[in-house]
């Protein structure tokens, strides 16, 4: 994975830096900001974690497409505009789990799918 596709990547999943270095690079933002600029390459690890996310974002957003019909009332996906209000309705995930539900929702939301609540 190149330094742009990182970034492209981290975006694309609406993570920070400082969430996708703890989180997924296991180290600091300057280390993930230089692997960003081509500084360093990146890790083979970070970018099957990268990867691996983008799958299973993509399972995610399918997953809900398809049952989009088979639902009885309006189409609706919380939208979590703090990871603590995500917590308090998912304990047991993560900061990336919410960034993930984030990026579906986004996406959701401008295909015009669901609408935010």
């Amino acid at each position: 994975m190149t330094n742009l596709e990182l970034q492209a990547y981290r975006r694309f999943l609406m993570l920070k830096v400082p969430e996708a270095s703890e989180y997924i690079g296991k180290t600091d933002a300057k280390t993930w900001h230089d692997w960003e600029k081509g500084i360093e390459p990146v890790p083979e690890f970070v970018a099957n974690a990268m990867k691996a996310l983008k799958k299973l974002r993509t399972d995610k957003v399918n997953i809900i497409i398809n049952s989009i019909n088979d639902r009885v009332g309006s189409n609706t996906i919380r939208y979590f505009m703090t990871f603590e209000e995500f917590n308090k309705v998912n304990p047991d995930l993560d900061v990336i789990q919410w960034r993930l539900h984030q990026s579906i929702a986004t996406e959701l939301y401008f295909r015009g799918l669901e609408k935010l609540c």
